[in-house]
């Protein structure tokens, strides 16, 4: 039963892994996770990290506030499955200048394409971060906010 678990947190971690995004934002808003003083590969690691941990909290404090806006806290807590999983490493492979959608428009961001290996598995995906007002954020797969759009949990 853990391993299907742990597959499946793999399997929501390489789709989360594909929608998060970074763009050149302004300002700074100080030392905490996700600042500006943060890499996009260092912010990948973050999120990664939560992830694996079931920290579903923090996830949407860092979560896009297009998709904030979509979704409450206590919602996205309330409708993440996400146990956890025993991350082994996360090593990154490559990062890019890339453009991403965000809310319908065209966002440019930087890519960071990353192996993750967990205690049953390996899997590799391009994970995309986005800053706004200097913190990083990552954003919902389109099928999540449709899903959540619709005031529904994402299927899963």
């Amino acid at each position: 039963m853990k391993t299907r678990t742990a597959i499946r947190t793999l399997e929501v971690l390489a789709v989360a892994a594909i929608v998060v995004a970074l763009t050149t934002g302004c300002g700074s808003s100080g030392g905490g996770s996700g600042t500006s003083s943060q890499s996009a590969a260092d912010f990948v690691r973050q999120v990664t990290t939560q992830f694996s941990r079931g920290q579903s909290g923090p996830l949407w404090d860092t979560l896009h506030p297009a998709d904030q806006a979509v979704v409450s806290r206590a919602r996205y807590m309330a409708c993440q499955s996400n146990e956890g999983f025993g991350l082994t490493k996360v090593k990154v492979l490559q990062t890019y200048a890339d453009s991403i959608d965000v809310a319908g428009k065209s966002t440019p961001s930087t890519a960071v394409s990353v192996k993750v290996t967990a205690d049953d598995g390996t899997t590799t995906a391009t994970m995309h971060a986005v800053k706004v007002n200097g913190t990083w954020r990552w954003i919902l797969s389109p099928a999540e906010f449709a899903a959540y759009a619709k005031g529904k949990c994402p299927a899963g």
